[in-house]
């Protein structure tokens, strides 16, 4: 199986830190981070500090289905790691400003007034407010996803999974191991994801990302999160055995839970084979991850995800291996999922985002997470602290009856909650059941006979509105009312009644 072999080099991208000690991971030979960093030095840690500053993601089509790809995988799709593609199609607005205006710092001051995306808002307005200037749906107005933060208690009191596996990776030597953690779906089930999302992108503190959809996905390459896994059986030579072959072996059966195993036994775990969260390895705590000197990763935990491989195979010689006159030389097309095994895992982002939401800031979600134990999940999932809005009739929920002869008064109130300054519709409009339509529609201040599209009454940022505001006050000629009060997730001039409330009356 294709997996990423090799480190790009000198790559034009900006890469993702999440670090309070400002410790990015960064492509050989790349510069465009520094030069960002010092024309912003306060954005260090934060998403702008991350590929998806310049770069876009994209989608590419696979026997007859879009592969959505986020940017990180979307470089490496159109670029290659043999350099063989055109970098320059991999950038978004911003990073196409800032390329042909110098590609240095000198570059970035001078499109920092300029609206690279579009959406309204300068660059330099945007960087402020911790939004992407490349990318037109992500602006001021948006407010960060709903979140969940998860410590590593929390984790070992959900129901736990454990499997023997093996782990092929494309370079650095595998192994066969038994790894324990939450079953990734389990996770997000808790966590309250949405009908609407569709995968996960998982984040390390060294700023490698990596996208997994929640269905099976014929594209070799992206392991999925629900399910179960294929079967998967032990290979064993001792031609392999790096306790043994000190000179070419490449993989390591040394962990307890190899014992006893043979040579293509099958592998049984109790309720099969399963993307999961791990932080135990052989029943211990893994080694939390740190970054060397080197600038690169060593360890694995707190957190790991861990996908099985999709097609069963043996352990094969690593790529750069100059011996490849072995029983299992590397196989380019082997299933080499150690390759999205990402280590230290601190982020899952549940994609997509909400419409008119935004990235967390993770700058609190790095290296101090891997201390403290923790793993935040946000995106598609469930708002603990949605907007509330309320509408009331006499100062009643209803429904209520009144005469002909009684004025009603109707208002309204509103706790922003999460959403508090998020650009949305708002709308306070009745419908009246005997003539079939929105009978009433609030707007402009005043109540106005409406038989045709509605309108908003407000198109601006949520705001908590309390005490209650009164919008309408009169009598009514017999009939059932509906008086709803809503506002959207959105502000395009469309009704959608995100969250809504309604309060009935019947005049007679």
């Amino acid at each position: 199986m294709k997996k990423f072999a090799a480190i790009m080099g000198a790559i034009f991208m900006v890469m993702v830190t999440v670090s309070v000690v400002l410790s990015a991971y960064h492509h050989e030979g790349e510069n465009d981070s520094p030069n960002f960093l010092a024309q912003y030095p306060d954005k260090a840690g934060t998403k702008l500090d991350h590929c998806a500053l310049c770069h876009t993601g994209g989608k590419y089509e696979q026997k007859g289905k879009w592969v959505s790809l986020g940017s990180c995988q979307w470089c490496h799709y159109k670029y290659g790691y043999d350099g063989s593609g055109n970098i320059v199609d991999t950038l978004n607005t911003y990073g196409m400003d800032y390329l042909v205006s110098g590609r240095n710092q000198s570059a970035l001051a001078a499109i920092a007034d300029k609206d690279s995306d579009g959406d309204g808002y300068g660059n330099a307005v945007e960087i402020a407010a911790i939004r992407y200037p490349g990318n037109a749906n992500d602006d001021p107005s948006k407010v960060p996803a709903p979140s969940r933060v998860y410590t590593k208690a929390q984790l070992e009191a959900m129901s736990q999974h454990t499997q023997f596996m093996l782990m092929n990776t494309s370079r650095s030597g595998d192994f066969y191991a038994e790894y324990t953690g939450v079953p990734v779906e389990d996770l997000l089930k808790d966590a309250g994801i949405l009908g609407s999302a569709s995968g996960i992108t998982v984040f390390s503190p060294d700023g490698w990302s990596d996208y997994h959809p929640l269905e099976a996905d014929p594209d070799p390459e992206l392991y999925h999160v629900n399910g179960i896994y294929p079967e998967a059986l032990f290979y064993y030579d001792t031609e392999a055995d790096t306790a043994i072959n000190l000179t070419d072996g490449w993989c390591d059966y040394g962990a307890p839970s190899c014992a006893g195993r043979k040579h293509l036994d099958s592998i049984v775990n109790a309720n099969g084979l399963k993307m999961i969260l791990a932080f135990k390895r052989e029943g211990q705590n893994m080694e939390p991850g740190v970054l060397g000197d080197d600038n690169k990763l060593s360890g694995e935990g707190p957190f790991r995800i861990v996908p099985p491989q999709k097609v069963s195979s043996p352990p094969d010689q690593s790529s750069n291996a100059a011996n490849q006159d072995v029983i299992w030389p590397y196989d380019y097309d082997w299933d080499h999922n150690a390759g999205s095994a990402t280590r230290t895992v601190t982020i899952i982002r549940v994609e997509p985002l909400p419409e008119g939401t935004t990235d967390v800031d993770v700058l609190e979600a790095g290296w101090k997470y891997v201390d403290e134990e923790k793993i935040i999940v946000y995106g598609a999932i469930a708002d603990t602290n949605p907007p509330i809005p309320d509408i009331k009739i006499n100062g009643q929920d209803g429904p209520l009856t009144v005469s002909t002869g009684d004025s009603i008064s109707v208002t309204v109130g509103l706790a922003a909650g999460s959403r508090l300054g998020q650009n949305a519709d708002w709308w306070v409009v009745a419908y009246e059941s005997a003539t079939n339509w929105w009978s009433y529609v609030y707007a402009q201040q005043s109540w106005i006979g409406w038989s045709g599209a509605l309108q908003p009454c407000l198109q601006t940022g949520l705001f908590n509105v309390s005490p209650a505001f009164q919008v309408f006050s009169g009598r009514l000629w017999p009939g059932v009312y509906d008086f709803y009060f809503a506002v959207d997730s959105n502000s395009d001039g469309n009704p959608q009644g995100t969250w809504l409330d309604m309060a009935r009356v019947t005049v007679q």
